[in-house]
This record gives C-alpha cells, sequence and structure tokens, in this order.
C-alpha cells in the first residue's frame, strides 16, 4: 500500500468511528484528521469535503462485499456453490470482531434515523452492483437473459432473509441468541440460508415450468 492509499484508508477509518459516535453534523474534520493522524488537509485532497468523506465511508463495506459476491457469479458454480458465496459475503459482518464493520452499522442505523441529508443515492449506488450480480445468477439459474418482477421480488427475498441478522441483530440476541453466538452458528446460518434460498427458486422454476 502506498503512503497516499495508506492516508486515505487511516482517513476512512478515522471518520467512520467519528461519523459514528457524534453523526455527521457534529463531526468534525479536526477529530477526524487527528485520530488519523493526518493533518486537516488531507481531507481535502483526499475527498474534497466533509460530504464527500461521508460519502466514501458509506461506500466502502459494499465495495469490499463486491469483492465476494463477484466470486459467486461465476458462470461455473452450481446454484448451491453461488449462493454459498453470496452469503458468505454478506454476512462477513458477523465473523469476527469487525470493529469498524459494527461501527458502520452503527451509522448508518444513525442515519436512517436522523438523515444527513449529504448521502443522495450513494446507497442506491453502492448496493445496486450486488444486486445485479444476484439477479443475474437467478437469471442463469431460471434460463432466462433478463430479470424480470418475479425474479427481482425473489431477490429481494433472498437478501432480506440475511439482513435482518444484523440490521435486527440486537433484536435476533434478545429472541435467540444461540442463532448468532460463535462462528460455528454463523456458518450454520449460512447453510440454513442456502437452503431455504435454494428452495425459494425452485419454487420458482416449479411455477413457471407451469405457465
Amino acid at each position: 500500500m502506498t503512503d497516499h492509499d495508506d492516508t486515505r484508508m487511516r482517513l476512512l477509518i478515522a471518520a467512520t468511528a467519528v461519523f459514528a459516535e457524534h453523526g455527521y453534523h457534529s463531526a468534525t474534520t479536526r477529530e477526524i484528521c487527528r485520530n488519523a493522524n493526518a493533518n486537516l488537509a488531507a481531507i481535502h485532497y483526499h475527498f474534497g469535503d466533509k460530504a464527500e468523506l461521508y460519502r466514501a465511508v458509506f461506500k466502502l463495506p459494499f465495495q469490499e462485499q463486491s469483492i465476494g459476491i463477484d466470486a459467486a457469479g461465476q458462470e461455473n458454480l452450481a446454484l448451491e456453490e453461488s449462493l454459498t458465496l453470496f452469503y458468505r459475503a454478506l454476512m462477513a459482518p458477523l465473523f469476527g470482531d469487525n470493529l469498524m464493520m459494527q461501527q458502520f452499522m452503527r451509522l448508518h442505523a444513525r442515519e436512517e434515523s436522523d438523515p444527513s441529508g449529504v448521502l443522495g443515492d450513494v446507497m442506491t449506488q453502492a448496493i445496486r452492483p450486488n444486486f445485479e450480480r444476484l439477479t443475474k445468477i437467478l437469471c442463469r439459474e431460471l434460463g432466462v437473459t433478463d430479470a424480470d418482477s418475479d425474479i427481482e421480488r425473489m431477490a429481494f427475498c433472498l437478501v432480506g432473509m440475511a439482513k435482518i441478522y444484523f440490521h435486527g441483530k440486537c433484536v435476533v440476541n434478545a429472541f435467540c441468541p444461540d442463532l448468532l453466538k460463535g462462528e460455528e452458528a454463523i456458518n450454520t446460518l449460512i447453510e440454513k440460508l442456502v437452503f431455504y434460498a435454494k428452495n425459494i427458486v425452485a419454487a420458482e422454476a416449479s411455477a413457471r415450468s407451469k405457465k
């Protein structure tokens, strides 16, 4: 990693923590730079301004997630293999003690309850590529070229089954704490998600064959 890349990443890590703690409007670039061990001009150099730094923080987890989802989209994989890679990428925040990811989830919740007003369509742009990769996997399995409304509904369903476990983690832990207790439990959860997803896809394939 070059010095340029190192400084940029330190700013992103520091900004994630400060924004999660204080929110966009109360966070200061001075505190972010102090935590990143960078001078105040660094934010302007790497991101332009505070708003663009905030947008970059929100993009980062989806960019990392897309690497795993890219692998899931390989055409030589069976559906079960693709779904396993997909859910492993999606559920990555649950593995280990990923402090930055926990901070991002806290920031995401804060943004939903108290919008900053500076994100615009950043979230849509960040999520869209991964959603399109999933619909491509489903299209391939169902033998169609382009995703129709049923495939899009199914894609949201498959994502939604996983999202509850980290966006609603506090509820899951309150009701059924063993479901997310340790790596083995999370691996079992992924296996079950793949099982459920395969059956949903099979049901859709069966319904299409009867039309």
